[in-house]
């Protein structure tokens, strides 16, 4: 049953709706955060600074401030329902990506029968519910009635420009979608005689509540159902707004008026009790979030988004929390998100039965920050101590739970990067290489995650290079491969095909191989005290990096700029690279060739261009192909094959190196063979800096 329940939220977690919901929602973070501290700049509890805004340039600082409020999150509805469905035509279908913002809008505008004749704005947060369904819905729909089009070839016209058909082909889906929410909204306006019926999400949730006062239990369920909406994205607090108003907008009046007339004040909960005891730092007490999350987190990623969202907490602003970590459709913190609040509204609640802190009697802004609010709210130091507590209690809630998330989170993505680098190998094997940063790659998302942390881990000098020794027949060092390495904080080392993928797909293989170029060198000139013969240090390119201009005269740039006397550069290319050997590319290596680099074929005999490449002359070095080495022992066709290629490489007068040379027996028949040149496990594995100066050392 558990693993069932399990499968279901692994479905859920990774349709295509539910990737479009958290995606749309990370994208909306600079909009939210830009209206949040709008909002408080605005409304900052200060009377000078109030006064200050008023008077400034003619009060035009409050009303620009008002402005980016405006059109930021005081059009959430506006902003969520691009970003998500923005973010479902990127999975959907590339070609049209563009049109499903547009058929949500319009839809969503449809139903409401426009943006006139309503009483409100129909962008503010307090529509988002209504927003996010119809998003959903329009854009569901309109990619299920594209692929039906798509069958309808007569709206093809053969020699029209390609978007122009695409255009074409989404006018019926687009016009019956649209006409269809226009008609839904239309019968629900005029089955309920209210324009403001089409905000459903608040009609649902004041029929829900519309039996409840502001008691313990209306305020509990207030509090559950506010964060069960924002655990599925939805701006909770916002979409509640009405219910807030009738349960207890009017609490805070009435102890005032008690106040005034000699009485104690008698109403616990209103607005102001949540946002300063209970929803401290935002939503789901997120100040307790990141404060448990610097304590405990092991992930670096997630210790900074705690340090980047610490400072907007602090004025109750909790998206950079709560979508970055994340906590949305993240099942495992789903309990402490709700739980939470909850038990601090239920120890709030008691400590203002038990007289520990009095009545909240006085409104505060909600981005007021903690302690402070406490006071103000109660006019007492009690009201700062119980925030103080509440804080540590929601701390201790979450701990565990982090702990479980970041566990499950590191499995997930160790595994997902294991697969990676077995489609990496299965297309190596096959000749078609998989495409990972293509948004129809399973792991598109995860890879893109990837490609970013190499290419910061590059900037930041987190790349390595390991060395693997290649020796003689006589014992003697020949030379060592550069190898790259990079420890990913969370999926450890991942394999250099991989990296030099994402590198490309990515943009900055050429930065990478420049980086790597640098490293070699640098250490090369570190090498030379500990060595005492001539020795050849190869270094891996690809042929995509051989297209870049300039690439041979950047690289014999570097190379020359360290001055090396006792170690060799080559260059080794793949030949499974579609390497075109051109003649302005015969004459670039040649010019390095000259300058004293030379050139290695590696995993020589893989393919028909091998014997291509080599009559060009421009190869000073074979390696032969790893799999026919290990399969040397007990396959007579594959010793046949090497035999063979070993002496057309010794007839062309090429240095010969036999990779993955494991066992001292596959280097006698090596060596019987004619090749005399070995680099494997049997002699060393791939050594980090430090260990091969011990190495070298050790040598007789």
């Amino acid at each position: 049953m558990e693993s069932r329940s399990s499968s279901i939220m692994s479905r859920f977690r990774n349709s295509i709706s539910a990737q479009s919901i958290r995606s749309g929602l990370t994208m909306a973070i600079p909009f939210l955060i830009m209206g949040s501290f709008s909002l408080l700049l605005r409304n900052f509890p200060s009377d000078a600074y109030q006064a200050f805004l008023v008077h400034f340039l003619g009060g035009a600082a409050a009303e620009l401030l008002e402005t980016l409020y405006t059109v930021s999150l005081g059009s959430l509805a506006l902003v969520l329902s691009i970003t998500i469905s923005l973010s479902y035509g990127l999975q959907a279908k590339t070609d049209t990506f563009i049109l499903y913002p547009v058929v949500s809008i319009c839809s969503y505008l449809a139903f409401c029968g426009g943006m006139e004749g309503h009483d409100e704005y129909v962008f503010k947060a307090e529509w988002v519910f209504t927003a996010m369904c119809i998003t959903l819905l329009s854009c569901v729909l309109f990619r299920q009635l594209l692929k039906f089009g798509s069958r309808l070839r007569k709206l093809h016209t053969t020699g029209a420009e390609y978007l122009f058909n695409i255009s074409i082909q989404s006018l019926f889906p687009a016009v019956i979608i649209v006409a269809g929410f226009a008609v839904v909204g239309y019968a629900l306006r005029t089955a309920w005689g209210s324009s403001n019926i089409t905000n459903f999400g608040s009609y649902i949730f004041l029929n829900i509540f519309d039996r409840l006062s502001g008691n313990l239990a209306g305020i509990l369920l207030y509090v559950v159902v506010t964060h069960v909406l924002w655990f599925f994205g939805i701006h909770g607090t916002n979409t509640l707004e009405a219910v807030s108003q009738k349960l207890f907008e009017h609490n805070i009046s009435v102890n005032q008026s008690l106040l005034l007339a000699g009485s104690a004040p008698t109403e616990l909960f209103s607005k102001t009790f949540l946002d300063t005891f209970v929803f401290l730092g935002g939503c789901g007490c997120a100040l307790s979030f990141i404060i448990a999350l610097c304590i405990i987190s092991r992930k670096s990623h997630n210790r900074k988004i705690a340090y980047v969202a610490l400072p907007s907490a602090l004025f109750n602003i909790s998206e950079i929390a709560v979508f970055g970590f994340p906590i949305i459709f993240n099942f495992t913190m789903m309990i402490p998100f709700i739980l939470t609040p909850v038990v601090l509204t239920l120890t709030s609640t008691l400590a203002a039965q038990a007289g520990l802190v009095p009545v909240v009697t006085q409104s505060v802004e909600w981005t007021v920050p903690i302690l402070l609010s406490g006071y103000k709210a109660t006019g007492s130091v009690a009201g700062s101590i119980l925030q103080l507590v509440n804080l540590l209690i929601g701390v201790l809630i979450y701990i565990p739970f982090i702990k479980r998330s970041e566990q499950k989170e590191t499995l997930a993505f160790q595994k997902i990067v294991r697969r990676m680098e077995q489609d990496m190998a299965a297309g190596e094997g096959s000749g078609t290489l998989p495409h990972f940063l293509h948004h129809r790659y399973p792991y598109y998302s995860y890879a893109k995650t990837l490609a970013m942390d190499l290419s910061n881990a590059m900037q930041r000098g987190q790349l390595e290079l390991f060395y693997q020794p290649q020796l003689s027949s006589g014992g003697n060092l020949h030379g060592m491969e550069a190898l790259l390495r990079w420890k990913h904080p969370v999926a450890g080392y991942i394999a250099p095909p991989v990296l030099i993928a994402l590198a490309y797909e990515g943009g900055f293989l050429h930065e990478l191989s420049r980086y790597l170029l640098n490293l070699a060198c640098r250490d090369a000139v570190s090498l030379e005290p500990h060595i005492k013969n001539d020795l050849y240090l190869s270094i891996n390119i690809s042929s995509k990096q051989m297209e870049e201009n300039g690439f041979f005269d950047k690289s014999l740039d570097i190379i020359q700029s360290y001055k090396l006397e006792h170690v060799h550069l080559v260059l080794e290319i793949t030949e499974r690279s579609a390497m075109i050997i051109s003649d302005t590319l015969m004459h670039d290596m040649s010019r390095l060739k000259d300058s004293g680099i030379s050139f290695s074929l590696d995993d020589f005999g893989m393919g028909h261009n091998s014997i291509l490449y080599l009559q060009e002359r421009i190869f000073d070095e074979v390696k032969l192909d790893g799999k026919l080495v290990s399969q040397l022992p007990g396959n007579e066709r594959s010793k046949d094959i090497l035999s063979g290629i070993i002496s057309m490489a010794q007839s062309l007068d090429l240095r010969i190196v036999a990779e993955f040379v494991e066992t001292e027996e596959q280097r006698d028949m090596l060596l019987e063979l004619g090749c005399t040149i070995y680099q494997g496990y049997y002699y060393s594995r791939p050594l980090c800096y430090t260990d091969l100066t011990g190495f070298l050392n050790s040598l007789p």
